[in-house]
């Protein structure tokens, strides 16, 4: 980026510019996606037959355009910054396999895009090998609003809310199911200009312009105190859990804030904010953590007490040096139950939960609790290297799924 470009503190800890041409664009794109009818009205063979129209016309362009050297096929480069840990830990596991596995770049850039030899056949595949370039997903799981409507159908414990284009209604809105509140964008990630615990009016104009900024369309819901906790499923099976923990630090007794910091940021794990081949990162400063450290009444030369924690963020982002404790062994069953019926309601081989909870040990009946979001390319690199408990290879029970799928 520049060094005189300014950016936008909304996407912090990300240094998006102000112009957020493609945020803007996923979300227009989002909402015209849909003005069409839902695949899942559909019948099972016509649905087929898109799949099949879909995936040969991808197939044929990406073929011209690795022939016209616009995209490459490159092999695993670990020590590349540029090359994301998510995509690392798949194609270990390839290579682990013998199963022959590209990483597409286009114009020097990697993307999300592979080629993959099975059956004697190239074909091409977006994040896990089971999601073939140009196939079809019967159910955006990743708009916000329509897993939200999926579970209230369900009764499954969900945030109430609802999308809005208008200011005025939202206002209404929540005024009618009271505050606290959240509001964030319909179709977004990495939590860019999303505000939690919105606890007045002047509140909730002040974040509905700060979500309007990159998205026309936005969710209010309501604010549910808890944990923020990812559990994985592959193939409509659990498989993984873990507490995301925003980026902290635990006193000592003598060291200052600072040293504590460079103690923490020294773990074999965390790699520097820009480099992505990381499963964990070193905890990113920026003017938030300031602000939240002057709130405290502290600085970066102050000494905490013993056992002392206090957060330099607000977000559980991986990039911004959040923690990550498993704790695949400690959830109720009731909840893995949960997670594998929502997972076959979205008829999608792996899916990543954001759930919020007060205590992942028990069931999801007997506490205040609700599934935020969905992710169809989930962050599976967190479970893989937990700065706290068991490594968790997400990685092996997506090909043991692809495996068992192509027999």
């Amino acid at each position: 980026m520049p060094k005189n470009k300014k950016v936008c503190p909304y996407c912090d800890p990300y240094g998006s510019g102000i112009e957020h041409f493609a945020e803007k664009f996923d979300g227009f794109s989002s909402f015209f996606d849909r003005l069409f009818p839902p695949v899942g009205m559909l019948t099972d063979r016509f649905i087929g037959f898109l799949n099949l129209v879909s995936i040969l016309i991808f197939n044929f362009y990406l073929r011209i355009l690795i022939t016209l050297h616009v995209m490459k096929e490159v092999d695993l480069a670990e020590t590349d910054p540029e090359m994301h840990m998510k995509y690392i830990v798949i194609m270990r596991e390839a290579k682990h396999r013998n199963i022959p596995v590209k990483i597409i770049k286009i114009l020097g850039r990697y993307t999300s895009f592979f080629s993959i030899y099975a059956g004697g056949k190239k074909k091409f595949f977006q994040g896990a090998p089971f999601y073939e370039m140009g196939k079809i997903l019967e159910i955006d799981c990743d708009d916000k609003y329509k897993l939200k409507q999926i579970l209230k159908a369900n009764n499954f414990p969900y945030a109430e809310g609802k999308s809005f284009w208008s200011q005025k209604k939202a206002t209404l809105y929540a005024e009618k199911i009271g505050f606290p509140l959240v509001v964030k964008p319909r179709s977004s990630s990495l939590s860019r200009h999303i505000t939690c615990n919105i606890k007045s009016k002047d509140e909730l104009q002040e974040a509905i312009r700060i979500v309007k900024i990159i998205s026309p369309e936005f969710v209010v819901e309501k604010h549910v105190e808890g944990d923020v906790y990812r559990i994985t499923v592959v193939g409509n099976h659990f498989v993984a859990c873990c507490l995301r923990e925003a980026p902290n630090v635990i006193g000592d007794g003598t060291s200052t804030i600072k040293e504590l910091i460079e103690i923490k940021n020294t773990h074999p794990y965390r790699g520097e904010f820009s480099s992505k081949n990381f499963g964990l990162h070193k905890i990113h400063l920026t003017p938030l953590t300031d602000r939240l450290l002057s709130e405290q009444n502290l600085k970066f030369s102050s000494k905490l007490k013993k056992n002392q924690k206090i957060y330099l963020h607000n977000k559980v982002i991986l990039s911004c040096g959040a923690d990550i404790h498993d704790r695949t062994g400690e959830i109720h069953p009731e909840n893995v139950s949960l997670f594998e019926k929502v997972a076959q309601l979205c008829k999608i081989d792996l899916i990543g939960f954001d759930f919020l909870c007060q205590d992942i040990s028990r069931p999801h009946y007997a506490q205040k609790c609700a599934i935020i979001e969905a992710n169809s390319l989930p962050s599976i690199e967190m479970h893989h290297f937990p700065s706290t408990g068991e490594k968790q290879d997400i990685a092996k029970h997506i090909f043991d799924h692809y495996e068992k799928a192509v027999k």
